[in-house]
């Protein structure tokens, strides 16, 4: 039996995930030599998500990479002291309404004193450009696409907010990783939390992204029909939302080329250089994906690793349990659980 076939079963022969949880238990690690910790990610629906999805502001941010790369979505009246910085998944549309209910989770989350929620400026979900998906191929680093979106992160974030968080998601993760390098004031970032960077752990290589990806494709199905937050499950039966540019096939092969070597850690750690001591950053690790080997044994040796290389943050990992890498499709709140785990004080 060749290793790929091999590799093949072991993916699919993985305990199932419980798709239908609406509290999923986790265990917190937290590099400041405490014993670990349990918690609980609760998908229930915010209360107000309802009246924000009714306030939402949309705008289209010209960069580098077209006119409608990126966007900035507020909820309030005026604006905010706060600004998310949000990576999605790859390929994803920021104008459908399943990716609204996200960021409408993310906003609640995170209000600023006067209790107005944050403003959310979203991240390109492809490399857009064949010189931009070319670098990244070549060296694994996407700092090169967040070179690219650098003028409108210090336009936008820097200078609109007092505050910024960044969070990402799969695609989106691994290019979050890059963006507090790229910032002329790193200082603002409050907090920076990625949710299953793929091939964090080690290079799936080629074949095995592509395994990984239809073993998730199938969850994602599964996440779906078992939602409990039926507003969420219509949203993403439905794939709605602007038509957004086409991608050319071959920068959409090089990206998910790209996410299947290695590179997360080591643009994770060129931007945790320059984030303010106190600073928490939490890395998700859904128990079951088939992006990474999520293992609690691997989450501590990363967070013990970097916690030690930079003792002055506040780095912890959260094992998501009986979860794969698509646990918040369908179920929005999952972002919101995110922030709320990410601020809380994990700190002796």
């Amino acid at each position: 039996m060749t290793i790929e076939k091999l590799y093949t079963i072991t993916i699919f022969m993985r305990r199932s995930p419980n798709y239908a949880a609406e509290r999923i238990p986790c265990t917190i690690f937290s590099g400041n030599n405490r014993e670990p910790t349990s918690g609980v990610i609760d998908r229930t629906p915010s209360r107000e998500r309802a009246r924000l999805m009714e306030r939402i502001k949309q705008h289209f941010i010209p960069s580098a990479l077209g006119d409608m790369a990126m966007t900035l979505v507020e909820f309030s009246n005026g604006p905010s002291g706060n600004t998310i910085v949000y990576g999605t998944g790859f390929m994803g549309n920021p104008t459908a309404t399943a990716a609204r209910l996200e960021m409408a989770e993310i906003a609640y989350a995170w209000r600023d004193e006067e209790g107005n929620p944050a403003s959310v400026l979203t991240l390109p979900t492809s490399s857009m450009k064949k010189s931009v998906a070319d670098k990244i191929l070549e060296t694994g680093s996407f700092s090169a696409l967040a070179e690219e979106i650098a003028p409108e992160l210090n336009r936008y974030p820097t200078c609109y907010s007092d505050r910024v968080g960044i969070v990402g998601h799969s695609f989106g993760s691994r290019l979050a990783a890059s963006i507090p390098s790229v910032l002329d004031n790193p200082d603002k970032t409050e907090f920076v939390a990625a949710d299953d960077a793929p091939s964090w752990q080690r290079p799936l290589g080629v074949f095995g992204i592509v395994v990984a990806q239809l073993a998730e494709t199938i969850d994602l199905s599964r996440y779906i029909k078992y939602s409990l937050d039926s507003e969420a499950q219509k949203a993403w039966r439905k794939n709605d939302g602007e038509k957004m540019p086409a991608v050319p096939l071959l920068i959409q092969l090089r990206d998910v080329i790209a996410m299947s070597h290695s590179g997360f850690v080591e643009d994770l750690e060129n931007s945790l250089n320059k984030l303010q001591p106190g600073t928490p950053v939490t890395l998700f690790a859904p128990e079951l994906s088939h992006m990474n080997d999520n293992s609690s044994k691997n989450i501590r040796k990363l967070i013990t690793s970097l916690s030690q290389e930079f003792p002055g943050l506040d780095i912890r990992g959260i094992l998501v349990e009986d979860s794969t890498h698509n646990v918040s499709v369908a179920n929005p709140a999952y972002f919101g659980q995110m922030i709320k785990l990410s601020r809380s004080n994990l700190q002796p």
